[in-house]
């Protein structure tokens, strides 16, 4: 008992050690780019901004629900201030990679794979330059990470209280995931079945776990559906999903009839225009709505319910068309960008540097996404594979909202789909570094010969 007791300790006190040097790996590294980097907006920045600003005045009053308010909410609590919302994401960042210790220690048991898997945070610059960025991305890694670390702390052995608090903070954190991206709404329901089967004990036990995880949600997602749709008419979580579908259909909207000759002929100049230019049609719409609205003499938000009418009926008779669209969006989705402005960097000099880190983190992201992939197909096509990586609940969350997001995503959307994957990659990453380290532990354990 007491060598039992000892070797605990000892454990403990390495796992220890090793958070340690991960957090203060995170911390220097923020320090220097405190001297050399600032905080970068892109196009959806002001956006956000705008609706920060409405929120800092009046809460929802006035709110047109463009975008969930998460991110709004976050900018506006911080004072809509760049650097004071810059160093809060990168201090969430150092959160963000202790988070994938844990979670790599709890499936691993080894303190020096979840350093590893904390530490390719750090290392991939397509992380930790997106701190930097005025968007959401980084907020919604916190939340999604958060909710893989609660789902991996619920056990059978857990007294009920505790049980039903962690799955209670489950709810809460995939909430509000979806509340800072729209993209992860489905995500309380796929972890329904999860909690389900973690929670243990007999039936009554595991529905009152369900209860503590969908109450948050049916009151988060489903109060501000029923927001939305009371005040703009819209079961959507947002006002704006006619205009994304529209990323896929614009192609072909030259099939709409004549007698929507005024939409038709509106958004075929400016989808023209923009193929002029960039050799793609893609974001076309956002350039086009106010004459849209103009022309057709509706409302913002009534053109979006028209357009998402107008590209049913399109998708319905040009499925083909659609699917070629939804396959390219998904490939899309793996291609791993670094968000990063050179232009922000100081002094100019050491850009290159910030370029070749670019390109080592991609490189990093490409092959983990590529092997992510590759393992996928491996363990539904060979079950022996599935049975040796020991491929349980924990791996089948975490590919599951890898994959799931995949295939939403694209269903949904077709623009920059690549950044769809920026708050997952870790996800795909620490996965792979699971079942490689499984296999390597496999084959030490093997007669040599065999």
């Amino acid at each position: 008992m007491t060598a039992d007791r000892g070797g605990k300790r000892g454990a403990a006190a390495r796992a220890v050690r090793w958070i340690g040097l991960l957090a203060a790996v995170g911390i220097v590294e923020r320090g220097i780019l405190v001297l050399t980097y600032g905080p970068v907006t892109y196009g959806d920045s002001p956006s956000y901004m705008r609706l920060a600003d409405v929120l800092a005045r009046s809460w929802l009053k006035g709110y047109d629900g463009t975008r969930v308010p998460g991110y709004p909410a976050f900018l506006a609590i911080l004072g809509q201030k760049p650097n004071v919302v810059w160093g809060t994401q990168m201090a969430i960042g150092v959160v963000i990679s202790l988070l994938l210790f844990f979670v790599t220690l709890r499936v691993t048991g080894s303190p020096s794979w979840a350093f590893a898997a904390g530490a390719m945070y750090d290392l991939i610059a397509a992380q930790v330059l997106f701190e930097a960025n005025l968007l959401s991305e980084t907020l919604t890694t916190l939340f999604l990470v958060g909710s893989v670390a609660l789902a991996l702390s619920l056990a059978p052995e857990r007294r009920l209280r505790d049980l039903l608090w962690l799955a209670a903070g489950l709810g809460v954190t995939a909430s509000l995931a979806a509340m800072v991206r729209t993209l992860f709404y489905f995500l309380p329901v796929l972890l329904l079945p999860f909690v389900w089967l973690a929670a243990g004990g007999d039936w009554r036990r595991r529905l009152a776990a369900l209860a503590a995880l969908s109450l948050p949600a049916v009151l988060v997602l489903g109060g501000w559906l029923a927001w939305i749709d009371g005040h703009y008419g819209m079961l959507s979580p947002s006002t704006m999903s006619g205009y994304n579908l529209v990323q896929h259909t614009g192609s072909y909207f030259d099939d709409l009839p004549d007698s929507e000759a005024v939409i038709r002929d509106t958004y075929l100049k400016y989808r023209d225009q923009r193929l002029a230019e960039r050799g793609v049609q893609t974001n076309a719409i956002w350039d086009a709505i106010p004459e849209l609205t103009d022309k057709t003499g509706l409302s913002f938000f009534a053109l979006s319910q028209k357009m998402e009418s107008l590209s049913i009926e399109l998708i319905l008779t040009h499925p083909l068309r659609y699917g070629r669209d939804v396959v390219t969006g998904w490939i899309s989705f793996w291609k791993a960008p670094v968000y990063w402005d050179p232009g922000a960097v100081h002094p100019a000099g050491v850009s290159p540097a910030f370029a070749a880190w670019g390109w080592l983190g991609r490189g990093i992201s490409l092959l983990a996404n590529a092997a992510f992939l590759v393992i996928s197909v491996l363990v539904v096509a060979r079950p022996r594979l599935r049975q040796r990586w020991s491929v349980g609940g924990p791996l089948v969350l975490m590919a599951g909202m890898v994959w799931v997001s995949s295939i939403v995503q694209t269903l949904v959307d077709h623009g920059d789909n690549p950044r769809f994957l920026v708050p997952l990659q870790l996800v795909v990453v620490t996965t792979v570094l699971i079942v490689i380290r499984r296999e390597l532990v496999l084959r030490r354990m093997e007669p040599r010969g065999s």
